[in-house]
């Protein structure tokens, strides 16, 4: 029996050392190496083994005990990876660490085993009929916990194992089948030298030499690392379409991908069982599944191309979901799209409208004045061509405040501003317009607001123009109340809150939302009177959030409608407001000013507005001109340049006259122009202006403008 045993022991080193030669020989794969390292183990664990058969005495047969634990302890954390890998099954990186880390604390336990009664409580031997040295070695704490671990990684590769071989080709599933016997046999094998204990033998060698050998033949036999086949294996399992082969005759499947197989499964559990006939039946058949699209398509195996005999079918499942998907997402585009055509069709046919009424009362009222010859009927058309131009200028800035506003060009300009005058010309503006309406305009002020502030002046007076305009422009009857009152003030800051309430059509509840959108008006076939850009709330709901404000509404169908903004201003009192309003009252220093237009109009224009604030003007009509008068010593002390000029632009002249600089000195340079679009006066300044100024003129801007390069006759140059 001892010559069988130690006979038994070097066939199983041969078994292991052959089966590392072969995996050392496999093309190198991350399946290739973990296979190996787990062999490796198992030779390690079977040298061990031996080393104990022929061992000559105790010393030595402890010596060959801890070699074959430096097998013994990795064996199974090796195969675990290995079988994970091979099925593509991921276990977390922590499981893995953590099988290491104890099967080497476990291992150093081994190694000084007789230095403590951690892993053998007991160590005893007999020397066995021929010299054998039988060591008798007591169970200790760290051995229960060794079997137990390797008991469990062992149960953890077989649930994988037999996971996977249900899965695949014929082939496939008898590799998978020896991977799962290469630990299911042996656990057996070894469960059973517990139980019976036949004779003194370490059932090991026995366990590990059965692995080896089904590893053996999973790799001669079947291809175990077949490199073509595999990766034929994986792409069809791990395709995200299903595939179904059938027999011949439509009675058995004779391979089902995962995907096929769980769709196979619901199909089952909304419709009660398939008949393969059926769906063999046709060449392409729609299911629904889930709220999902799918469509199966059979194709027939033959013997040989052209052949007649039928060898089986493959059945394709393939999700088509996402063609419905993208299917009704270009619908939606094209709607939209249609939408947005129309909407710009609509638009541009309403500001048509809107910019052809002022300019219609323009051009009639221009005519009558022509031909007026009282005085006083003459002043009165002017006064309507004002107005109108005005209507005009307040359409075409709403247009521009939105590119701007889109385009991130808009930005706060902050200045100590007279509240009560800002008020003033506030009622002066909408005087013209309540006129009109025959409503009555409220203003309704606080006290308490002070008499200088500290902010955006033009955004305040913005929001409020287009508030109270919007609520002229739905109320036929009644009244348009502007109230403005301190909502709460702290030192040197105050919240401002800014109410226009009217008592107009008001707004239904289920426009709520549409309210602040741009181009939108609301109960079109009520108001199909109301004129205006449908920009005024958008720019509003924008400026008030630039200056970290709200606005919010409040209505009631058929009885009107309250809107509320809350903007925060700085307080400033009329001392350290009085120089700001000084240089804004006080006269200009005299300047001489040359004007560079194309157009003589707006030269005519330009010239009359700065003579009016006492300025000495002269014009011309090209970029050449201006060079001209430049190059012949003529002084000036600004520059108004028009951009868009033939031969010789604005811009064009300015490089000109940069060049030039040494010669006829630093004379600023303002760009004066129609281009008022988002982006331009950054540019503009970019490209060597000094400032940038606004067609049509506004008068506070040119004054603006000429006390910051000519000063005025109290603080001079």
């Amino acid at each position: 029996m001892e010559i069988f045993y130690k006979a038994f022991e070097l066939f199983g080193m041969f078994i292991c050392f052959t089966c590392c030669v072969i995996l050392m020989k496999a093309k190198p794969s991350m399946n290739q190496r973990n296979l190996l390292m787990t062999c490796l183990c198992g030779f390690i664990a079977s040298v061990g083994n031996a080393m104990e058969v022929f061992a000559a005495n105790p010393s030595e047969a402890m010596a060959a005990i801890r070699v074959a634990y430096i097998g013994k302890c990795y064996i199974m954390t090796f195969g675990v990876m290995f079988v994970s890998s091979y099925s593509s099954v991921k276990l977390p990186k922590y499981l893995i660490q953590f099988l290491m880390i104890t099967n080497t604390i476990i291992l150093g336990t081994v190694m000084t085993c007789e230095n403590h009664h951690l892993y053998y409580s007991s160590i005893t031997y007999e020397i066995r009929p021929g010299g054998r040295v039988a060591m008798f070695l007591g169970k200790g704490p760290f051995y229960i916990l060794w079997m137990g671990l390797l008991m469990l990684t062992a149960l953890l590769y077989i649930i994988i194992a037999w996971r996977e071989k249900k899965r695949g080709s014929r082939v496939a599933k008898m590799r998978m089948n020896l991977l799962f016997l290469a630990v299911a046999l042996p656990m057996v094998a070894a469960s059973a030298f517990v139980i019976f204990k036949p004779v003194y033998f370490d059932p090991a060698t026995l366990a590990i030499t059965i692995s080896e050998i089904c590893f053996l033949i999973a790799i001669k036999k079947y291809g175990l690392f077949d490199t073509m086949e595999l990766a034929q294996e994986r792409i069809i399992e791990d395709t995200k379409d299903g595939l179904v082969v059938i027999d011949n005759t439509k009675s058995d499947i004779l391979y089902i991908n995962p995907v096929a197989d769980n769709f196979l499964k619901r199909v089952r559990e909304l419709n009660g069982e398939i008949n393969l006939e059926q769906l063999t039946g046709s060449t392409e058949s729609v299911y629904e599944v889930d709220g999902r699209h799918y469509e199966i398509r059979i194709s027939e195996i033959r013997q040989a191309v052209g052949s007649n005999d039928i060898q089986g079918y493959v059945a394709w499942i393939f999700d088509m979901t996402f063609i419905d998907e993208y299917t009704s997402e270009m619908i939606k585009l094209k709607e939209n799209s249609k939408k947005a055509n129309m909407a710009k069709t609509n638009f541009l046919a309403h500001m048509s409208h809107e910019i052809r009424t002022p300019m219609n009362s323009i051009v009639g009222y221009a005519e009558m004045a022509l031909r007026a010859e009282d005085p006083a009927a003459v002043k009165g058309h002017i006064r309507n061509i004002r107005e109108s131009s005005r209507t005009l200028l307040h359409l075409i800035n709403e247009i521009l405040d939105i590119s701007r506003i889109e385009t991130g060009k808009m930005e706060i300009t902050k200045i100590n501003y007279h509240f009560r005058k800002l008020i003033r010309e506030l009622q002066l503006m909408m005087e013209t317009q309540v006129g009109r309406s025959q409503i009555a305009f409220i203003v309704e002020l606080d006290e308490r607001i002070p008499e200088y502030l500290y902010g955006d002046r033009v955004k305040i007076q913005e929001i409020m123009v287009n508030l109270i305009n919007n609520g002229i422009k739905y109320t036929k009857e009644g009244s348009v109340t502007l109230r403005v009152r301190i909502k709460t003030a702290e030192e040197r800051r105050v919240l401002l809150q800014i109410e226009v309430e009217d008592t107009g059509i008001g707004i239904r509840e289920e426009d709520y939302g549409k309210v602040f959108n741009k181009f939108e008006r609301l109960d079109k076939l009520e108001n199909y009177y109301v004129e205006g850009s449908g920009l005024g709330l958008s720019i509003v709901k924008n400026f008030t959030g630039m200056m970290g404000g709200t606005v919010t509404f409040d209505s009631e169908y058929g009885k009107g409608t309250k809107f509320i903004v809350n903007i925060g201003q700085d307080d400033r009192s009329a001392a350290e407001a009085q120089e700001a309003a000084d240089s804004g009252e006080a006269a200009i220093h005299n300047g001489r000013i040359l004007i560079v237009d194309d157009n003589e109009l707006n030269c005519e224009v330009a010239s009359g507005i700065m003579e009016m604030l006492g300025m000495e003007t002269m014009s011309v009509t090209s970029g050449f001109q201006c060079l001209e008068l430049l190059q012949k010593k003529e002084h000036f002390d600004l520059i108004f340049m028009d951009h868009m000029m033939p031969e010789m632009d604005g811009v064009e002249t300015m490089k000109k006259i940069t060049e030039m600089r040494e010669e006829t000195g630093s004379i600023p340079v303002i760009l004066l122009t129609a281009n008022a679009l988002a982006g331009v006066r950054e540019e503009m300044l970019e490209k060597g202006f000094d400032d940038f100024l606004s067609k049509p003129i506004d008068v506070d801007e040119l004054r603006r403008v000429l006390i910051q390069f000519l000063g005025t006759e109290k603080t001079g140059v």
